[in-house]
């Protein structure tokens, strides 16, 4: 093998074990000013992020407008919020609570 046949193959080699760049983080839907109201089946909730480029949210439920405190925590795709036992994830259609008292189904962001 000449050296440019070995420089060829290790640099194949590394394309293939080194993972692509990371997709970025998703933002999650807002309305204005750094909120979303959604309205569910069984209730309705408010979540208000810290920015544009949230890192922290507070989930308010319709159900005595208990609030609950979330970080902002990997997910494979959207963006998904957890402090707790809550956990609010969203890809910008569709969107998941886990945890909170009411079981939040079917929810569609209002104004949109």
């Amino acid at each position: 093998m000449n050296a440019l046949s070995v420089i060829a193959a290790a640099l194949a080699v590394s394309s293939i074990a080194s993972p692509g760049l990371a997709e970025p983080a998703k933002q999650p839907p807002m309305n204005d000013f750094y909120e979303a109201f959604y309205i569910c089946e069984s209730g309705a909730f408010l979540v208000s992020y810290d920015s544009d480029t949230p890192e922290s949210a507070t989930l308010t439920t319709s159900n005595n407008n208990k609030k609950f405190v979330l970080k902002r925590t990997p997910a494979p795709s959207g963006a998904q919020f957890s402090g707790g036992a809550v956990k609010f994830w969203t890809d910008g259609k569709a969107v998941t609570v886990e945890g909170a008292a009411l079981p939040f189904k079917n929810c569609k962001m209002k104004g949109r």
